[in-house]
């Protein structure tokens, strides 16, 4: 599963990415700046070296212009100009020789110059010299001199050359350099542009969502007031509820108490008034008096039937009874051994399997027991042995859209008996349905009534399947946990 940035963490990181590419920008314009800077410095340096160059020549020709004017005038003034010249010639060329420095093409062109200006000068003092001892007043101009002279020109000429082709493509690169700067200034003006738009609309966006959370926050503590206002009705309703139903518990208690001791009472002093009247009457003719006392009797121990059975059914839902973890095997042969008597009378065969041990109530589900092989023995085929099977399964069924998953254990109680339709399959359960009302099979309906609750309160489920004349299969589904 793909994480979702939360908006604050996405812009904190927008905001990050912004301000390094901003120090981007700004470190790679100073980059770019730099390296204008240097290309303008080099095309200074350049026109620098012309400079000194031409300087150099001109003082060379201001020297020879000196001596030709002394040699023509005698003025001594222009003795004093040649050798200003020629100091000043000497200055130049140092200075020509650092600034070519980092030319090594051009250090052996300024050597060169150097000496064949120096050679120039020596010839001129040469010149001069003679002039001054011979006292002649015109001296032609030798062949030498104008070839050093035009030497010097040459070498003035070829190192301008190297400065023009150096200063072509300085200023070249200078060009693109500008160009360059140029352009990325445009694009990171441009992307600038668009990080701000950008991150005005994540702020824009950011503050409508937040007014729009403000305002769902709103809404929601309305709607959970609302919602805590009909709670607390729900409370206070179940609370009534609660009240009303421990009421009708005390009632149910109090229902109980009635029926275990004061509905009993009565039945009792009717068994026994009937039976004071037999002792003293015991030969008496009157046949159907003691036909109407043999039913009278009969009825009192149907209704002592009936209040015990009620009385079963109201403790199904006793709270005070815990579960426990039981071997069902022991609750099962306790059930065989409470019917053993009717067992014995009516030959009946029970094979019984090997049941599991769960968690429950033992009382309870040992009555449940009782109850269905009582049934089995009560509505078995008239002269038949009943024939009862008790197996147990282990099942797991997996959920559906119509039921939850189930695992847990099957206990199926079959018999061969009578059987019934299974159209009133779902009635059988029901507190005083009976679907034989046929006065041999004796009971109070109230039976399968008392199982049903009782497996109920154990989370389980009871169902039956019946054929009539072949028989019914009792199936309880119980929880493993």
């Amino acid at each position: 599963m793909t994480r979702k940035i939360q908006p604050g963490t996405f812009n904190y990181w927008a905001f990050l990415g912004s301000s390094l590419f901003l120090l981007a920008t700004a470190i790679f314009s100073l980059i770019w700046f730099q390296k204008q800077k240097n290309a303008s410095f080099l095309i200074s340096h350049t026109y620098q070296v012309k400079l000194k160059i031409e300087k150099c020549f001109g003082l060379l020709l201001e020297a020879e212009s000196s001596q030709r004017g002394f040699i023509i005038s005698r003025d001594s003034t222009y003795i004093s100009h040649l050798r200003h010249a020629e100091s000043l010639m000497s200055a130049s060329m140092k200075e020509l020789d650092s600034l070519v420095s980092d030319n090594p093409a051009q250090v052996g062109n300024a050597q060169k110059l150097n000496q064949l200006s120096a050679m120039r000068l020596k010839r001129l003092h040469a010149v001069l010299d003679s002039a001054v001892h011979l006292n002649k007043i015109s001296i032609t101009y030798s062949s030498p001199g104008r070839l050093l002279m035009d030497s010097v020109h040459n070498q003035v000429k070829l190192m301008e050359s190297a400065e023009d082709k150096l200063l072509e493509k300085r200023t070249l690169f200078k060009y693109r350099q500008d160009n360059y700067v140029s352009f990325f200034i445009i694009l990171f003006s441009v992307l600038a542009f668009v990080i701000l738009i950008w991150s005005f609309l994540k702020i824009r966006n950011e503050n409508i969502l937040r007014l729009k959370a403000e305002v769902d926050v709103d809404l929601l503590e309305k709607r959970v007031n609302e919602r805590t206002v009909e709670i607390k009705n729900i409370n206070n309703l179940l609370k009534d509820q609660n009240e009303q139903l421990e009421r009708k518990n005390d009632d149910l208690t109090s229902f109980t108490y009635i029926a275990s001791h004061d509905l009993k009472e009565p039945l009792r002093k009717i068994n026994m008034f009937i039976g004071r009247i037999r002792e003293q009457n015991p030969n008496d003719p009157n046949s159907r008096s003691a036909e109407f006392f043999n039913k009278i009797t009969l009825q009192t121990l149907r209704m002592q039937q009936l209040i015990e059975s009620v009385l079963q059914y109201a403790q199904a839902d006793d709270e005070t009874l815990g579960f426990e973890e039981t071997d069902l095997n022991i609750l099962l042969q306790s059930a065989i051994e409470t019917l053993s008597e009717v067992i014995r009378e009516k030959n009946a065969i029970v094979k019984i399997q090997t049941l599991p041990t769960l968690v429950c109530i033992p009382s309870q589900l040992e009555q449940v027991f009782t109850n269905l092989i009582d049934n089995a023995l009560k509505y078995s085929k008239p002269g038949v042995a009943p024939y009862i099977e008790v197996k147990a399964s282990e099942i797991s069924v997996p959920e559906t859209a119509d039921k939850k998953s189930f695992r847990g254990w099957k206990i199926d109680f079959a018999d061969q008996g009578i059987g019934f339709d299974e159209a009133y399959k779902s009635k059988v359960f029901e507190i005083f349905q009976r679907l034989h009302v046929d006065e041999q099979y004796a009971g109070t309906g109230i039976g399968l009534a008392i199982c049903k609750r009782i497996i109920e309160k154990h989370r389980g489920i009871i169902t039956v399947q019946s054929v009539i004349g072949e028989g019914s299969v009792f199936s309880i589904l119980l929880p493993s946990v």
